[in-house]
């Protein structure tokens, strides 16, 4: 009987320390789940404050990119309205100014034209005046002043239509000058108009 308590208490013994040791794994092993799953807590919390910041960085990005499109449209909306003013106030002097050159060739015309007249008039009645006039013998042969007044008459006409003809020649240069500059500055304002389109 004693042989048989022996026996079993050895056996409880055993089971003792094995039941032991399963306990003492379990709390090994029941350490390293909780330190493992601290961990993964820790790198969780990384990561979701990592992928919360990315959002306020993409957030900013997009904002500031945003601002920056706006800030360079307003620009360009600036610049373009500038250029278009000064397009319309540089026509608008180009059109005074042929105006102004129009008025000023018809008044010259005119002016050229009456004179004109007045020359040929004089011109067509200085002949009969000589024709009519007495001639005087006593006096020594010189030219005759009708004689020289038609000269000078002539040689203002020659010199009238010179002037007027000049005066036509720089006016058709002025107008090709003026269309020049106004399809130079048309081209620019073409080209600005193109980006407005675009954005």
């Amino acid at each position: 009987m004693l042989n048989s308590i022996a026996q079993d208490a050895s056996f409880l013994l055993l089971l003792l320390w094995i039941t032991g040791a399963l306990f003492f794994i379990s709390l090994v092993r029941i350490f390293l789940l909780a330190r493992h799953n601290r961990r993964m807590r820790q790198d969780i919390l990384k990561m979701e404050k990592q992928a919360a910041e990315q959002q306020i960085g993409i957030i900013s990005n997009h904002h500031d990119t945003a601002s920056w499109r706006a800030k360079i449209q307003r620009q360009f909306d600036a610049l373009r309205a500038e250029l278009a003013t000064r397009l319309d106030q540089s026509e608008q002097s180009n059109h005074h100014a042929q105006n102004k050159l129009d008025e000023s060739w018809r008044q010259e015309l005119a002016t050229a034209h009456d004179k004109i007249k007045k020359l040929e008039a004089a011109l067509s009645a200085a002949p009969t005046q000589v024709i009519a006039k007495p001639p005087q013998p006593a006096i020594p042969t010189l030219p005759a002043m009708e004689t020289l007044r038609i000269e000078a008459l002539e040689s203002e006409l020659a010199a009238t239509k010179s002037a007027l003809t000049t005066t036509r020649q720089q006016n058709a240069a002025l107008r090709l000058s003026n269309l020049m500059a106004r399809r130079r500055q048309t081209a620019p304002r073409r080209g600005g108009m193109r980006p407005a389109r675009h954005g």
